[in-house]
């Protein structure tokens, strides 16, 4: 299988060379229970699911999708985990790096739609992962980027177009502030997990799914 998605899937946040990140403990899930499904980690730091950028991310999640998961060798399952830099960025201005464009649920919705069509002409299953909190995470909280994450959440939960979800945001969210971190999850910028956070994602998945 294969974990897709940004930052949080590379690891960000995590203590670095202790392989603690959520694919890697996932993938230790699985070798306890026995399951003969290895892990692929294809998560690049600040990609955006529908946008290339030359200083943020490289290229758009829906270009490499299929060159990064649909063609490696003996791919069963995507997790998609993706999404957050698109509303974190709308509109950011990076001088000669260019601006970043206005996006909505929509826009992201519709990149969500192309993955899974490609997965599923593949024979490959998808699961989509909802969108952490970042409340507090310098000029990421805004009140419209809060309103697009839980817009992207709800029709992640209720569509029914993955064929199976990871409930990220209910893993990782403060019970008393649900639009934040849980304090002992924050690695300390309020959008980042650290290890405890990276093993609550990989705990949310349902290994009967993969």
């Amino acid at each position: 299988m294969v974990a897709f998605g940004d930052s949080l899937t590379d690891g960000y946040g995590t203590t670095p060379h202790t392989n603690i990140r959520y694919p890697d403990e996932l993938a230790e899930r699985l070798l306890a229970s026995h399951r003969r499904l290895s892990v692929l980690n294809s998560g690049i730091g600040g990609n955006l699911l529908n946008t290339d950028h030359p200083c943020w991310g490289g290229e758009a999640g829906v270009k490499r999708f299929k060159r990064e998961v649909l063609d490696e060798p003996g791919v069963r399952t995507a997790i998609v985990f993706e999404g957050v830099n698109d509303i974190v960025t709308r509109e950011l201005d990076m001088g000669p790096c260019g601006k970043f464009p206005v996006v909505d649920e929509h826009s992201l919705i519709k990149g969500y739609r192309t993955l899974i069509q490609a997965a599923h002409a593949r024979g490959v299953t998808i699961i989509g992962t909802t969108l952490g909190p970042f409340k507090g995470a310098e000029y990421f909280d805004t009140v419209e980027n809060e309103r697009i994450r839980d817009a992207v959440n709800h029709w992640i939960r209720t569509s029914g177009e993955f064929d199976a979800v990871v409930d990220a945001d209910k893993a990782l969210s403060n019970p008393d502030d649900p639009d934040a971190l849980r304090p002992a999850y924050d690695s300390g910028d309020h959008i980042h997990p650290n290890d405890a956070g990276a093993k609550a994602i990989a705990a949310a998945v349902d290994l009967k799914e993969l």
